[in-house]
């Protein structure tokens, strides 16, 4: 059990690495800081490596011990009432983060989201062509070049 709870402590520390990335994330999004999202996207992509390294040894443990398939709180109920005791702050923890985790990405995708929509608004009023990919038809000015 030991192994399943330094995966979720590790877990954990990801997390606790994430959300601040993801509160910035939103901050440079809300404040169209393209700059500073970029940044964001680059810690984001190193600590979402690093989430699929743990998954892959959840994955491995859980193989092991013939655990297939089974979420953490199906885990935490096959395990005896000492194990239980002692691995469930962990997990809770690991709720709590990724709930935070979520509802921040949810914020930002919202804010992203609404930004695009603002930029295709803009190259539809503005953009010289059309949702087909054919230039748009503009009014031709007849005016002699040779003055």
């Amino acid at each position: 059990m030991e192994e399943l709870k330094k995966i979720i402590v590790d877990l954990n520390s990801v997390f606790e690495e994430l959300i601040p990335i993801e509160r910035n994330k939103l901050t440079a999004a809300a404040d169209h800081n393209v700059v500073e999202l970029e940044e964001c996207m680059k810690r984001e992509q190193v600590a979402i490596l690093q989430l699929k390294g743990l998954d892959q040894r959840r994955e491995a443990l859980q193989q092991k011990h013939g655990w297939n398939g089974m979420s953490f709180r199906q885990l935490a109920e096959n395990l005896d009432e000492e194990e239980k005791a002692d691995i469930q702050p962990v997990f809770d923890e690991l709720d709590r983060n990724l709930q935070s985790f979520r509802d921040i990405n949810g914020d930002v995708n919202e804010v992203i989201k609404t930004n695009l929509h603002v930029v295709e608004n803009m190259l539809d009023k503005t953009g010289p062509y059309s949702e087909q990919g054919k230039e748009k038809e503009t009014e031709k000015h007849y005016t002699s070049r040779k003055a």
